[in-house]
């Protein structure tokens, strides 16, 4: 099957650019100060360009009811998964409970799921991916950052500074530019194109720098293999389950599972070292979650195409 090729290709490039940046952290050409550097810039400046440069190339997809709906669907699993959350891991100690809470609202819809729905369901999956995840772009970068600010107390402090985010500022303009269908400048889109095809590279060299300062630390547990079976088989047959009693379409419900099948997020270790809440827990996460995914992406694709 071609999407199988395509998935295999993807995680191997998300791979194989983490081991250059264990090994170059190895190296020593990626110091940790170096590496905090990265991750401010690649949260504070890259991010909100690569949220922003994907709202610029879909504009005109919310036309129509149909988008709307896509839109909507988004929405309530995002809500789902937070209210889940309220639920989930009461007993861990708090980083590690921020870390999990995250990785279960956040997966890595971006870099995987988006390239694997467009070529499982070809381009009408992809359009209504990329509507999937707004709601989850603002989870992303808003409300599940949430998590990592357990030791603050001024609430008022705190939704200030995630509102202000830049990624979430970048998503409000982004919004409005879809639903203004006003394209920037040339030489603007330009530059937020060049900056946003730096999210990824950067993200998973600095990931591989973390696990690198953290490898002695990285061992598999009995915590790591349960989130991982949540992640990866519960979430999505979740979903399957639900969108199938809704009665929904095998092309929304086919999107809503692939994307909730997707392995742990890789902003969670970005986020997790930004705000010192777990960051060698978080990039094991990362790591088996997206190994494991390789076995059950092509479970769920073929379920998907079937039933």
């Amino acid at each position: 099957m071609d999407h199988l090729g395509s998935l295999l290709l993807v995680i191997g490039t998300m791979m194989l650019m983490i081991a250059l940046g264990f090994l170059a952290a190895r190296r020593g050409i990626l110091s940790e100060s170096g590496r905090k550097s990265v991750t401010d810039l690649v949260i504070d400046v890259i991010f909100p360009c690569y949220v922003l440069n994907s709202f610029i190339h879909n504009i005109g997809l919310l036309d129509g009811a149909e988008m709307l709906f896509v839109l909507a669907a988004g929405v309530l699993v995002q809500g789902g998964l937070l209210l889940v959350n309220c639920f989930l891991y009461r007993g861990q100690p708090p980083d590690r409970r921020a870390v999990l809470r995250y990785g279960t609202a956040v997966s890595n819809s971006a870099f995987l799921g988006l390239p694997l729905v467009g070529s499982v369901f070809g381009d009408p999956g992809l359009v209504y991916a990329s509507i999937f995840v707004i709601a989850l772009r603002i989870n992303t970068f808003g409300v599940a950052v949430n998590y990592f600010h357990t030791g603050r107390k001024d609430f008022r402090g705190q939704l200030k500074a995630v509102l202000l985010q830049p990624s979430i500022l970048a998503t409000a303009v982004g919004i409005v530019i879809m639903l203004t269908r006003w394209r920037p400048p040339e030489w603007g889109v330009s530059v937020i194109s060049s900056l946003a095809a730096c999210s990824t590279p950067l993200s998973m060299l600095t990931i591989g720098a973390v696990i690198h300062a953290y490898s002695k630390e990285m061992r598999l547990d009995l915590l790591t293999v349960q989130y991982t079976l949540l992640r990866l088989i519960l979430i999505p047959a979740a979903l399957f389950l639900l969108f199938s009693a809704a009665g929904a379409a095998p092309l929304l419900r086919g999107t809503a599972v692939l994307l909730g099948a997707m392995p742990a997020g890789t902003t969670m270790v970005l986020f997790a070292d930004k705000y010192g809440q777990g960051a060698s827990f978080a990039g094991k996460l990362v790591l088996v979650t997206t190994l494991f995914s390789m076995l059950t992406l092509p479970v769920w694709s073929y379920l998907c195409l079937t039933l």
